[in-house]
Order: structure tokens, then sequence, then C-alpha cells
């Protein structure tokens, strides 16, 4: 009965410790960063100093980077994407985790111009 009550409690903490969004400090941006707290929300620029947590949604543009610090470590993101904070430390964990990359391969100019086209950055 105590061991089941023991793992209980122990399972538990584990979900809690999970669960619980994690701040990071922005350290360093360069180039276009915004984030939005909500998928509708108003994207606002990223200042260095700020907080953000692993709910917070960032989008980086061609050429950008986001330098984020937590638990003593820097997570650097330079990959264009929008995506929530975890979401994007994750594909780059994965990324840098495996022998065999799934990404597009070496960046070309055509590729460049074609990830600025989807965002929409390109003035007119």
């Amino acid at each position: 009965m105590k061991k089941t009550m023991v793992m209980a409690g122990v399972l538990l903490a584990f979900v809690a410790f999970f669960a619980s969004a994690k701040d990071y400090e922005v350290k360093s941006v360069s180039g276009k960063v915004t984030y939005s707290e909500s998928e509708k929300g108003k994207a606002n620029p990223v200042k260095t100093g700020m907080t953000v947590n692993d709910e917070t949604i960032v989008t980086l543009g061609t050429n950008s980077k986001l330098v984020l610090t937590a638990d003593g470590k820097d997570i650097t993101l330079r990959t264009p994407k929008k995506g929530t904070v975890a979401e994007q430390i994750e594909a780059k964990l994965g990324m840098s985790g495996s022998v065999s990359k799934k990404g597009k391969g070496t960046a070309t100019a055509a590729s460049r111009a074609s990830d600025v086209m989807a965002e929409g950055e390109l003035d007119d």
C-alpha cells in the first residue's frame, strides 16, 4: 500500500513538473523576430531581456536568430518558421540529435527567396 502511494506521489510530481511552462530569458535577437501570446494575437517584436515561455508563439524571419537562456544554458534558434517556443526547441533538438537530417538540405538563393515569399516578408 505504501509503495503504491509513493509511486502515485512521484508520478504526480513528475507530471506537475513537466506540465508547467518553462520560462526563457531572451539573451539576444538579430533580424526579424516577433512573438504573440495566442495564434490570433498581435505580433510584437522580441526584445533582449524579456521573458518568454514554452507556450509563447515566436516567428523567426529569414536570416534571423534568437538566443534564449534557461537553467544556465543558451539555446539558439535560427530556422525561419512560426511556432511555440517549445515546438521550435524540440525541432532544433530533433535535428541536431540525429545523424541524418530531414531538412531541405543546403539553403540556396532560390530556397531562401521562396521562404521569404511564403512568409510574406517581401516588400513590393
